[in-house]
């Protein structure tokens, strides 16, 4: 009995390597699930999420005409004071209805000096120029409209004005937070 029992071992052992034959060392992974994320690929990187391209325009254009020759710090701020207007009950909740937000005719052109940016309602032409000073401002703009926990360097700032002008009406009921450049940056009064 016992040399039955070492028979049928023996050739169970010789019969089962046959079959396999070599593959016991192997372990089948299935493939990897054919669905791939979008990736929006720019020339200056590599991976970028989403940033819609009409947000995109307007807050590079107001960082253009309101700070293009500013530093990178006084662009930032400039952008930084559309982003806290569209946290504001008070203002637009999009970046262009803060850009373009003020009174306008009929036929949906701004009424001249009546808007919350000079620029956009100064009766010149908003076509900016595309040299370093403009891809300048669409990398600032790209930037802030990213998901990102940016460090608010204006303090919280909605407002601003050129330091070479007198301070407008409006100064008196906000608060000045800071300097940067050539603009001064002011936040609403606490209630």
């Amino acid at each position: 009995m016992l040399r039955i029992l070492i028979s049928i071992t023996i050739f169970l052992t010789i019969f089962s390597q046959s079959i396999n034959s070599n593959m016991t060392q192997t372990v089948w992974v299935p493939p990897a699930p054919t669905i791939q994320p979008t990736i929006y690929k720019e020339e200056t990187e590599k991976v970028m999420s989403i940033v819609d391209p009409v947000d995109l325009d307007c807050m590079s254009k107001n960082i253009y005409f309101e700070a293009a020759i500013e530093s990178t710090a006084g662009k930032i701020a400039v952008g930084q004071v559309v982003l806290n207007r569209m946290n504001s009950k008070k203002f637009p909740n999009t970046v262009c209805g803060v850009i373009k937000q003020g009174k306008h005719y009929r036929n949906g052109f701004p009424v001249r000096d009546r808007c919350q940016f000079s620029w956009y309602c100064d009766g010149k032409h908003d076509v900016p120029f595309k040299g370093q000073l403009w891809n300048k401002s669409v990398e600032v703009a790209r930037f802030l409209l990213k998901p990102n926990d940016i460090f608010d360097i204006t303090d919280g700032a909605t407002f601003y004005h050129a330091d070479y002008i007198p301070d407008p009406k409006w100064a008196k009921n906000v608060n000045k937070t800071v300097k940067i450049d050539r603009h001064i940056f002011y936040s609403e009064k606490d209630i």
